[in-house]
Order: C-alpha cells, then structure tokens, then sequence
C-alpha cells in the first residue's frame, strides 16, 4: 500500500537504479554500523533474556513477578511489564537464548528503519521531494544505528525501538486517496502500551487535534490487552495491576547499576537530574519543571500541527514523556533520532545554519552518550561538579531546548496568518487541527 504523498512517483525499482552508487556506498556505511555494534559491549543482552525467562515463566504456570530465574550471567533481574507482554515475547521462550537475541535486534533494525521511513516520509522539509524519501532514509540509518540509544536498546536487546514504530507508524502512516487504512488509527498505541505502559503518553497528540476516534482505539485497545491478561494468567494480572504497577520505579539494576536508579547516570530525566543536584526532596521543583515542559511541549504540538508538521508533534510528545518520566535511560531515548533528523532537515531547506550546526553537536552528544564518562554509581553522581552536570544531564537538556525551540515557534508564528497549505493526510473531520 503507497504511503501519502507517493502517487506519481517513479517505481521502486527505478528509484534504487537511480542512485545504485550511492546505495551500495551505504550499505556497506550499515554494515560496518552492524559490525560495531555487535562487537561493542553487549551487556549479555540481559533485557533479552528477561523477556525470555518471562515467557517461560507464563508458558509454565509460573509467577510472573517473583522467583524468576538468575540470567545466564547469574543476575536476578525483575520482569516489569504487563501479563500481555509476556504473552507477546512467548514465541522466545520456544527457541534458544542466542535465537530469541537474533529475532529482537532484527526486529528492532526492521523497526528503525521503519521509524525514519514513515517519519521522513511525512516531513515537511521533503514534502517537495517524496523521491528522496527511501534515499535519506538510507543515508542517516548507519548514524542512527551506531547512536548511543539504539546501541544500548540493541545490545540489551531492547524493545525501545519497536515500541518507537508502532507509534510512529500509527500516527504517521498515511494512504493514498480514499485507501483506508487496515487497521483503525490508534490500535498500534494501544498495543504498545500494552506491552510497557509509558506510549499512553502519546494520547497527548491526538487530545490536541479533537481526535476522538484515536483516543477511543487507543484505550480500548490497551484495556482489551489488559483483559487478555486476565483471561490468560488472572493471577499475574492481578498482581501486576494492584501491586507490581504502583512500584514500577524501584527497579533492580544491571551489572551497570549501583546505587539509587533516581540518581544513576543512565537516567535521562527531570526527576533525575534534580536527584544528583541535591539529596533534599524536590519534589515541588519536580511538578513545576514538569508543567512547564507540559505548557511547552502543547505549545510546540500546537504550531507543528498548524504547519501539518506531524513528525516533529509525535517527537515533541516523546520528548516530553522522556522528561517527567521517573526513570528514562539513555537507551529509552531512541526518540531523539527522528528529532535530531528533522531538525537537520528542516534546518538545511530552511538554509539555517546555526541551528544546523547546533543540532550536529548535539548529534555528537547522542553518539558519545557523556553521561558514560562521568563518575558514577555507588552515589559518584552526587558529586558532579558544575561541568559535570551539564554533562552527564545532556540528554535532558537537549530535550528542554528541544521543546523551548518549538515552543518558540509557536510564539513567533502566534499572530501569523498561517496557509492552510497542503492538507494534513486522513485528519479527521471530527478532529480540527487546534
């Protein structure tokens, strides 16, 4: 089924033909980008294996959520998801540790190059020149694949990235003419958040747009999950929604992870970094820095919605559940990917320079994860001097500036006569823009 926008378009096979050369030179760009990161550290793909034991646990009658066995590097790890997720990961528990691996960084390569496909395809910077879609996507999926979150989600054998497509695609996924989707818009949000709570975040978009149908789907969806649970394994799901849900913050660590999860360096978010600036509570700092990315974040939506800029909404929602989430690790960043993306793009059609320059840095950042060369664990991050903060709190700050940038925006953009331009693809009628 064609994307929006790809009506009268040469085809595929003529498009690759095209830029044969340039293809090939990528290629090999990502295969050396699979290389490193299957050579780096890959931390026994411990996430991996839990998903896996879960499983096992689920196919066996056996208590989700206590007693699971020690992983194969002897660390007794939690699982922390819903009944339904371990319903999902069942098909790994019936194949080998080192298969159930392969599968989820398949999955989750598939899933990436998902992502930037159906986010680029919906660009305003490439509305002009839909035939470069599949060729950009090429080009930035070796840097994407070697940047510090997709790296730690792959090497943990994370679902991060896959959880990023469902969402992706469920608000970006457009069809040519009157093609309906397959699928009622807002299923895939359900799903993920089925499988890890947090993508209920992102029915902070379609609550903008008056999308009602889209948030109906959404809950449905995501309570049908929950029954499934029910009707599958009452007793898991009974203990995950009264007891283990309500605790989800006070995680068990990794072989990384020593100390407290709220100050750790791994955790990319508000409530983390005020954690490492103070051991006092911070708790009303916490809830006005949290409404204020809220009051941001709407404003950015707002005026990306306006200029039927939905990628760069999508991203700002994440961003912003990023940030007041308790716990954010740097690989439950992958978000940034799509978002350093359109702002490179937008701000090399728009012939922008310093903003080009600024988000190449910040690009650098997410390649080196800095938060990696400070001190830490054992509480080492109560100790950062003023650099280190700044530092090892980068992810945080570019998702504030981020958020400021677009809400900016807005503001400039607030008394502007906006042109209705090219119509937003499949928005419904029952939904005007805000």
């Amino acid at each position: 089924m064609p994307v929006h926008g790809t009506a009268g378009l040469p085809p595929l096979r003529e498009r690759l033909r095209d830029h044969r050369s340039l293809l090939t030179v990528i290629a090999v760009a990502e295969l050396v980008a699979v290389m490193v990161v299957s050579t780096v550290n890959t931390h026994d793909h411990i996430d991996g294996e839990v998903y896996r034991l879960g499983a096992k646990a689920l196919l066996a009658g056996r208590d989700l959520y206590n007693g699971l066995p020690a992983t194969e590097s002897g660390l007794e790890l939690p699982f922390i998801y819903p009944p339904f997720a371990a319903i999902v990961f069942a098909p790994l528990a019936l194949i080998p540790k080192a298969g159930s691996t392969a599968v989820i960084m398949l999955v989750s390569h598939l899933a990436l190059i998902a992502t930037l496909y159906v986010v680029l395809s919906a660009s305003t910077f490439l509305r002009a020149h839909r035939d470069k879609v599949l060729l950009v996507t090429a080009a930035a999926l070796p840097l994407a694949t070697i940047s510090e979150p997709v790296l730690e989600t792959i090497t943990y054998a994370q679902i991060n990235i896959v959880l990023m497509a469902l969402v992706a695609i469920d608000c970006l996924w457009r069809t040519d003419g009157a093609k309906k989707l397959p699928y009622p818009r807002g299923l895939l949000i359900g799903l993920a958040a089925g499988i890890k709570l947090t993508p209920l975040v992102f029915l902070l978009l379609p609550l903008l747009r008056r999308d009602v149908r889209m948030i109906v789907v959404s809950l449905l969806t995501f309570l049908g999950t929950a029954l499934l649970g029910f009707a599958l394994t009452f007793d898991n799901a009974r203990r995950f929604w009264l007891q283990e849900m309500l605790a989800s913050s006070n995680v068990s660590f990794g072989p990384k992870f020593t100390g407290d999860a709220s100050t750790y360096a791994g955790n990319q978010s508000l409530r983390s970094l005020l954690s490492k600036m103070s051991t006092q509570s911070l708790t009303v700092v916490f809830g006005l820095l949290a409404l204020l990315a809220l009051v941001l974040a709407v404003a950015g939506m707002v005026h990306a919605v306006r200029q039927r800029d939905l990628p760069t909404a999508v991203t700002i929602n994440a961003i912003f559940g990023l940030l007041v989430s308790p716990i954010s690790w740097s690989h439950h960043w992958v978000w940034a990917i799509p978002g350093l993306v359109l702002l490179i793009g937008a701000a090399y059609v728009r012939r922008n320079w310093g903003l080009l320059l600024a988000t190449a840095m910040t690009a650098g950042f997410f390649m080196m994860g800095p938060h990696w060369k400070m001190p830490q664990g054992d509480g080492l991050e109560l100790t950062w001097n003023f650099l280190q903060q700044l530092i090892g709190n980068a992810y945080v700050y570019f998702g504030l500036a981020f958020l400021l940038y677009n809400a900016v925006l807005w503001w400039r953009s607030r008394r502007t006569v906006i042109d209705p331009g090219e119509a937003a693809p499949e928005t419904p009628r029952t939904a005007p823009v805000p």
